[in-house]
C-alpha cells in the first residue's frame, strides 16, 4: 500500500481511518487455506489415500462457516453477506477442492509424497529487519515449505485465491513479489538454508474459470482451477526487496518503533476514484464522488 500511495497508508495506518468492514473474501480465503493445508497435512503425514477420504466438502463448510462467525462477531453481531452469495462461494470452493484433488494438473503435479516432503505449514518468520533497531520486528507466516528428495530444494508456496486467476498485471506487479523475495531472505536467515536451495511460488486458485468449450477460450490454462506463478528471484530482485522494505521501515518509523505523523505524499491514479479516501475531499480528494464518477462514466 505505501509504494502505491503513500498518502492512503498514512491515513489508514498512522491516522487510524481504515474501514475494517468484513466480506466473503476474507472467509473464503481462509477457509480455503485451511482446507488445503489440511488435505496436504493429512497427505504427508499418513497416506494419499488417506487424504482422499477425507469429506473435504464438509471440512470446508465448518471452515466457512467458523470464519464467517468470527467475521460477523467483529461486525458487532451484523450479517454482512446474504445466503445465496454464500452459497455461491461455498460452491466455488467445492469445485476448487474437487478438481485439486482429482485432476492430473492438480495436487499430483505440485505434491508428492514419493518426489518430496512436508517441512511445514505455517511457519513463523520472526525477526529484526535493521539490527539496530530492536523494537521493529517482522512477522510473516510461511504457508507452507515442502523439501524435494532428489535435489534437496526447498520450495516455499504461497497459497492465493483468486475470482479468475492472475493476469500479466498481477505478474508484473513487483511489490506482490516482493512479499515471496522477503520470505526467501529471512526463511534463508533464520533457519541456515542456502538462497541457492530455496524456490518461491504463487499457488493460486480460482474461484471462476471458463467451459473448456467456450468459444472465448483462449488457452485450455483458462479452465484450470489451478495457476502457478514463479517470481523472478535472482539475487538482484532478492537485494531490491530488502532494501525497499528496509527503506519503508526507516521513512515510516522512528527509532524506536512509533509510526511518523507527517504527511505522506499522495500518488494520484485512475484508481483513485475507487478508494475509501479518495472520494473524501477533506481527507484526500484525489478521486471522484459517486454523483461525479456517475456523470463521468454516463
Amino acid at each position: 500500500m505505501y509504494k502505491s500511495c503513500p498518502h492512503k497508508w498514512y491515513l489508514q495506518y498512522v491516522k487510524k481511518l481504515r474501514d475494517d468492514k468484513p466480506n466473503m473474501h476474507f472467509v473464503f480465503g481462509t477457509a480455503m487455506h485451511e482446507a488445503i493445508q489440511h488435505y496436504l497435512q493429512t497427505m504427508y503425514d499418513t497416506s494419499a489415500s488417506k487424504a482422499d477420504n477425507i469429506d473435504i466438502r464438509k471440512y470446508f463448510k465448518e471452515r466457512m462457516s467458523d470464519e464467517y462467525s468470527k467475521y460477523k462477531k467483529k461486525n458487532k453481531d451484523r450479517h454482512f453477506s446474504t445466503p445465496e452469495q454464500m452459497n455461491e462461494f461455498f460452491q466455488d470452493g467445492v469445485a476448487i477442492l474437487e478438481w485439486f484433488k482429482k485432476h492430473k494438473r492438480g495436487r499430483k503435479a505440485f505434491f508428492s509424497p514419493r518426489q518430496s516432503e512436508l517441512v511445514g505449514i505455517e511457519i513463523p518468520l520472526i525477526l529484526q529487519p535493521i539490527k539496530e533497531r530492536p523494537n521493529i520486528k517482522y512477522m510473516g507466516y510461511v504457508d507452507l515449505v515442502v523439501k524435494d528428495k532428489s535435489s534437496g530444494e526447498y520450495i516455499i508456496y504461497d497459497i492465493k485465491t483468486s475470482t479468475k486467476g492472475w493476469s500479466k498485471w498481477e505478474k508484473g506487479d513487483i511489490t506482490k513479489s516482493q512479499q515471496l523475495l522477503l520470505y526467501k531472505n529471512y526463511y534463508s536467515e533464520l533457519f541456515k538454508v542456502p538462497k541457492d536451495k530455496i524456490r518461491v511460488e504463487f499457488f493460486i486458485v480460482k474461484r471462476k474459470v471458463l467451459d473448456f468449450d467456450d468459444d472465448k477460450l483462449q488457452s485450455p490454462h483458462q479452465a484450470y482451477r489451478i495457476q502457478s506463478f514463479k517470481p523472478t528471484d535472482n539475487p538482484k530482485r532478492l537485494r531490491e526487496a530488502n532494501e525497499d522494505f528496509v527503506n519503508f521501515i526507516r521513512e515510516c518509523y522512528t527509532a524506536d518503533g512509533q509510526p511518523i505523523d507527517k504527511e505522506f505524499p499522495k500518488c494520484p491514479t485512475k484508481l483513485c476514484d475507487w478508494c475509501e479516501f479518495g472520494k473524501n475531499r477533506e481527507l484526500c480528494g484525489e478521486g471522484l464522488s459517486p454523483d461525479e464518477k456517475f456523470f463521468t462514466l454516463g
